[in-house]
């Protein structure tokens, strides 16, 4: 495929995009150069990550040089090699042969290592990891154009050009239906920061993207159905101790009742008029995407009634299938079962996580309580119920996590007045107004400051470690409590463009070790699935990788991008904040020795990060599999 041709995906995502808005196909051609440069980048980091089927480094280039199993060189510039570099529209890798090829496409340069791998007997995989990377760059280059439109409105609606961080908050202080938030987690649209198919929507249309993701829709309709007490499951957070103000309100159909009185009375209404008795049923929200595709494909024999007048007006957020409520930013979130797969997974609510949420939410709420004052400024935000269409014994059982959904306390009930609430993602992420980053916004409100700094990008990050790292650390060494703190799991609150706190959302991937707890004088909680380990190097990797490389990975990026600071002074400020930490940690005898052997591994020469290629490759998506890289707490 040569730098100018199209792939179908490509093809059909302009054909989208001219059918719903003509007008902005016009952009399509620059956003695609962008988005394949992008991938591009992403593909080559994990290719001369990870290595696969005999790829080596070329001598003499480090990472910016590879050379494949057949003897093929390919070469590319230097930046290639940065994780989080960001790349212009025409990076190309030359292929080296005897006329030199210039590959601008990563697919392209996917093809080239699928022909000379040893082999070949799984050659079926990597033409289908061919595709999803496809559909990735067109999907990608459709967000981009949805992002400049967005731009373009906000700017038509009078929102003024030059600070988007302060002019939130000014919003927001008379808007309570107005969220800072869901414009910043809108604003992420490159996805994630490594994965080379970072913009994958698979089962969702080129259409249905342009109706519902965050980047294009301004808000959609969350579904209400019934389904029948005798089919539903659920968990909340009153069955796990906790029982003050609304989390008392116990179970699924009553905290939308409280949340949502409208769309509540109006499904309860809908039950009566069809002669229901409301004691049979209870209530579940439903992406809109997804009650189509389960009323397409599965046949409830009566155990699930939509309701067709109960809606609840929502913005999407980041991760596509959590949403946000349109009335006011501070009611309850909604986390809803998708069929779509992102990056590696279908992105379902099995029934583990649909039982674990309460059940932690309870936990660190507890553990909370008794480190007050010592673990530093991290939020745990609750899961207040769960719940999820319950199969019969004669029924699949991926039929439960096709219908379940999670209420969870939103972000912005922990922002007050001059606050702003973003994920961490979106530091990097380009302005919604102007289109410089977020993080440069940040550091202007922070530089304005009467306390300011004359190193503000190292007081940033100073001020960020010290929300972070003393709560996590101890949650890992105290409790054996690993989050997954990556920039979409964890938000960041900003005071005058400073951190003030950091809230954390999604138990799905955490690990918890019993024997941990259990010296901490906590019973076994009764969590399922894979969450519950003893195996020290899977709760280390855990919380190290997302923590490290992709949370602090990409702050550093971007405060190098920001603000000129050499990015070995920014790893050093972490190390000497994560050493005072540990610190603090191994003089308590009661957990020193814990304490030690996770700091031992935090600055071990080499880090455990997730694989990008070897698990979209594997059979079992949902399997971490994982690759050593320098560590840059160490690697200085």
């Amino acid at each position: 495929m040569g730098l100018g041709e199209q792939t179908a995906a490509e093809g059909t995502a302009l054909a989208a995009l001219r059918g719903a808005h003509p007008r902005l196909a016009g952009g399509f051609g620059a956003a695609l150069r962008q988005a394949r440069a992008v991938a591009l980048g992403k593909l080559w980091v994990a290719l001369s990550r990870e290595r696969i089927d005999g790829l080596v480094p070329l001598p003499g280039h480090g990472r910016a040089g590879i050379v494949l199993a057949d003897g093929t060189r390919l070469t590319a510039p230097p930046a290639i090699a940065d994780a989080f570099a960001e790349h212009a529209a025409g990076l190309v890798v030359t292929q080296h042969s005897a006329i030199p090829r210039r590959i601008g496409d990563p697919v392209a340069l996917l093809g080239v290592v699928l022909g000379a791998r040893p082999g070949r007997a799984d050659d079926d995989r990597w033409r289908q990891f061919s595709g999803e990377l496809a559909d990735s760059v067109a999907n990608h280059a459709l967000a981009l154009v949805g992002e400049s439109w967005r731009r373009e409105r906000l700017t038509s609606e009078g929102a003024p050009g030059r600070h988007a961080l302060r002019w939130a908050a000014q919003r927001a202080a008379t808007d309570q239906a107005f969220s800072p938030l869901a414009l910043f987690e809108r604003a992420v649209v490159d996805g994630h920061p490594l994965h080379p198919c970072a913009r994958i929507r698979g089962g969702m249309s080129a259409e249905e993207l342009l109706r519902y993701a965050p980047e294009w829709a301004d808000e959609i309709t969350i579904r209400v159905v019934a389904i029948a007490r005798c089919s539903f499951t659920q968990a909340s957070l009153t069955q796990a101790s906790l029982t003050q103000s609304h989390r008392a309100r116990r179970g699924m159909t009553a905290q939308l009742r409280y949340w949502y009185p409208e769309a509540a009375g109006e499904a309860e209404a809908c039950l009566r008029r069809a002669g229901r008795d409301l004691a049979d049923y209870e209530l579940l929200p439903v992406h809109p995407w997804q009650l189509r595709r389960v009323s397409r494909d599965w046949d409830s024999g009566g155990k699930v009634i939509a309701m067709t007048r109960a809606r609840i007006p929502a913005r999407p957020l980041l991760s596509l299938r959590t949403l946000a409520p349109a009335a006011d930013r501070r009611a309850a979130h909604i986390k809803t079962s998708l069929s779509v797969r992102l990056t590696t997974a279908t992105r379902l609510i099995s029934p583990a996580t649909v039982h674990n949420g309460p059940v932690m939410s309870a936990l660190l709420a507890g553990i909370s309580e008794r480190e007050r004052g010592r673990s530093g400024r991290l939020i745990s935000l609750p899961e207040l119920a769960a719940a999820s269409y319950r199969p019969a014994p004669d029924e699949p059982d991926g039929v439960a996590a096709s219908l379940a959904a999670i209420i969870r306390e939103s972000p912005e009930c922990h922002a007050g007045d001059g606050e702003v609430v973003l994920p961490v993602a979106a530091l990097a992420a380009r302005s919604p107004l102007t289109g410089r980053p977020v993080l440069a916004e940040a550091l202007e409100d922070a530089a304005a400051s009467p306390r300011c700094h004359s190193d503000i990008a190292a007081h940033f990050l100073a001020r960020y470690c010290d929300c972070v790292l003393p709560a996590l650390f101890s949650l890992l060494s105290r409790w054996g409590i690993a989050l997954e703190p990556h920039g979409q799991n964890a938000l960041v609150v900003l005071r005058e463009g400073l951190p003030v706190r950091l809230l954390y959302r999604d138990f799905g991937s955490i690990r918890v070790s019993p024997a941990r707890l259990a010296r901490a004088g906590v019973p076994r909680p009764a969590l399922m699935g894979v969450v519950p380990t003893d195996d020290e190097d899977e709760l280390r990797a855990a919380l190290f990788f997302p923590l490290i490389e992709t949370n602090l990975g990409q702050l550093v990026a971007a405060l190098v991008r920001v603000s000129g600071t050499e990015p070995a002074r920014l790893w050093e400020l972490v190390a000497r904040r994560c050493r005072s930490v540990y610190a603090t940690l191994t003089a308590d005898p009661a957990i020193a020795a814990q304490a030690d052997g996770d700091e031992a591994v935090l600055f071990g020469a080499t880090l455990a990060v997730k694989s990008m290629l070897r698990v979209q490759l594997s059979a079992d998506p949902h399997v971490p599999r994982w690759v050593m890289v320098p560590n840059p707490l160490v690697a200085l």
